[in-house]
């Protein structure tokens, strides 16, 4: 289902509250070292694991091309060099060190819609091209020691290039959109997340362009906030926290403030979109 730009950046808004999205790691958020600044195996992040890709792709704020939105680290995914890397990916489907279970995110079976944030970056002069697809992957998997996938949803980047700034990525995959699948039991317990990219090698056209990726986060349930204009709790009441809170997002340019065209920028047409919605009041 196609969700209006409003909504859009409703849904934004109030993930980047609940999230806290401007910190590097969170543990509000169900993703473990969503901001890749903790150190795991194979000199990758902790709670990540590599798919084609290894610790050359974690790259540091003091490297040359070391793009990174909080904190010191992010990830980097290079365009495929050749058809063995057409899929490339960092994936939580792996276990922790005791063996106990797994990196992946739990997931509750219809108890509510789960959201997807992140942020990417495109270095400026540079776009991505040719890809089949670049985005974040969820894959819905059964109770351990079963782990098959009960379904999967890939989410694209909205945008090919980004000017060298961080843009929000936000995604829901909804209750509806799960019992669309089918009732096929044992049911999902549990969510894998993989930033990536896929390139096809028979489209006879090479990748192009690297994306950054910073400060994921993933909740199940209601979000909160009535309109664009409701950035912090109590949701679904406009108060001047509220005005504190745009206040706070304009000022460090985040998403959450970013209203009204054109977007990426952060200007006085942001400022009176908020007060229209602010003005609006909740329904």
């Amino acid at each position: 289902m196609r969700q209006s730009h409003h909504q859009l950046l409703a849904i934004g808004a109030a993930l980047g509250a609940i999230c806290a999205a401007g910190v590097a790691n969170d543990d509000t958020n169900l993703i473990t070292n969503p901001g890749f600044e903790d150190t795991g195996l194979a000199g990758l992040p902790l709670g990540w694991q590599g798919i084609n890709m290894d610790g050359a792709n974690w790259v540091d704020s003091s490297d040359p091309d070391g793009f990174v939105r909080t904190g010191v680290k992010s990830i980097k995914i290079e365009p495929a060099s050749n058809p063995g890397e057409a899929f490339q990916a960092l994936t939580t489907n792996f276990f922790l060190p005791d063996g106990s279970d797994l990196y992946d995110p739990d997931y509750e079976y219809l108890g509510g819609d789960v959201h997807i944030l992140g942020y990417y970056l495109v270095p400026e002069g540079q776009a991505l091209a040719n890809d089949a697809i670049v985005g974040v992957k969820l894959e819905f998997r059964r109770e351990p020691p079963n782990f098959s996938v009960y379904t999967s949803v890939e989410f694209a980047v909205p945008q090919n290039a980004t000017a060298g700034q961080w843009v929000q990525f936000h995604a829901t995959f909804t209750d509806a959109d799960m019992l669309a699948v089918g009732d096929f039991p044992p049911y999902a317990t549990s969510v894998s997340v993989l930033p990536f990219r896929f390139w096809d090698p028979a489209s006879g056209v090479d990748p192009e362009g690297p994306i950054y990726w910073d400060d994921l986060c993933l909740i199940q349930g209601d979000l909160g906030g009535c309109n664009e204009a409701d950035l912090a709790e109590p949701f679904d009441v406009l108060d001047f926290s509220d005005v504190l809170a745009f206040l706070t997002a304009f000022g460090g340019e985040d998403a959450a403030a970013d209203l009204a065209a054109p977007f990426g920028v952060w200007d006085f047409s942001d400022v009176l979109s908020f007060l229209s919605a602010f003005g609006a009041g909740c329904p």
